[in-house]
């Protein structure tokens, strides 16, 4: 977004009122005692602050801000919000940056004709499409005599999954088989069997590289294990009636089934996810219990 003059307003400063109350009282001296060199600094004084304001908004006007990315985090951690600043065919300085549910403001300056990419923090507390409000800019350069600010919105988004709850990993019944349509073929420590064609998801650990490499194509390496092998973490199963709790405890042991490897699936009342394995299918999941029983969905 390119920001105009008609998004700012102009307030002046705590430094600001004294030094106008101060000129005020430098005048009616002056017209008191009818004093010439009076009356000069306070023209001269009272230009000067005038003069500020014109700088003040060429140090913002046309400057482009626009929202880049954020990383998805779990429920009471902090949300970074990458932004992304252009200043144009003018240097901008003393930027001030903050979001308007936060007390703690980012200053920035960028020089001519550059981008520069800023981040600010924001603290979650529920899982689901996690919005911070309005972004405030504003700058109080060049004297600190006026402050003037423009608050915007960007449209600014994160997605945060449920906060892990700790405890023991509950497959759901039936894991060996999946309305038996489910091949018991996965990564496991027994015979190596052959190679099929690498899908989004599957582990980057199983990549057969020596074929990559001779140019055949992107395959992964398949073991043979007996029945039983991957689980399905089912929602129904967790013994709970607290909803936030089941997500909870689910989303621990999607990163316990992650961390050991395992060919795992996701059984949730309104959406069923292929077990599988990968930091795909680990997202995949994890942004499945983020939006359960939500309508918004991040850009």
């Amino acid at each position: 977004m390119i920001l105009k003059k008609k998004h700012f307003s102009i307030r002046p400063t705590r430094h600001g009122l004294l030094f106008l109350i101060i000129l005020g009282a430098m005048m009616t001296g002056s017209v008191n005692y009818n004093n010439n060199a009076g009356f000069i600094l306070v023209f001269l004084l009272g230009g000067m602050a005038l003069i500020s304001l014109f700088y003040s908004l060429k140090n913002l006007t046309d400057l482009n801000i626009a929202f880049v990315s954020a990383a998805p985090v779990f429920a009471g951690q902090t949300a970074q919000f990458n932004l992304q600043m252009q200043s144009g065919s003018t240097e901008r300085v003393c930027v001030n940056l903050a979001l308007s549910d936060q007390d703690s403001t980012l200053e920035a300056t960028i020089p001519k004709k550059e981008t520069k990419t800023v981040r600010l923090s924001s603290k979650t507390t529920t899982r689901g499409v996690f919005t911070p409000g309005s972004l405030s800019v504003f700058s109080v350069y060049p004297f600190g005599f006026f402050c003037l600010k423009a608050r915007i919105s960007l449209q600014m988004t994160c997605l945060v999954y449920p906060s892990p709850a700790d405890g023991p990993v509950i497959p759901g019944q039936g894991s060996d088989t999946l309305d038996g349509a489910f091949a018991t073929r996965f990564s496991g420590p027994d015979d190596f069997q052959g190679l099929s064609l690498y899908q989004p998801g599957h582990d980057v650990g199983r990549i057969a590289w020596k074929a990559v490499s001779r140019g055949q194509g992107v395959f992964i390496k398949d073991f043979t294990a007996g029945a039983g092998g991957f689980m399905i973490l089912d929602f129904d199963a967790i013994p709970s009636k607290d909803t936030e709790m089941r997500l909870s405890r689910l989303c621990s042991m999607v990163l316990s089934a992650d961390r050991q490897k395992t060919t795992y699936g996701l059984k949730l009342p309104d959406r069923l996810v292929q077990p599988a394995q990968g930091q795909v299918h680990k997202n995949q999941c994890l942004r499945a219990l983020a939006l359960y029983g939500k309508k918004e969905s991040p850009s």
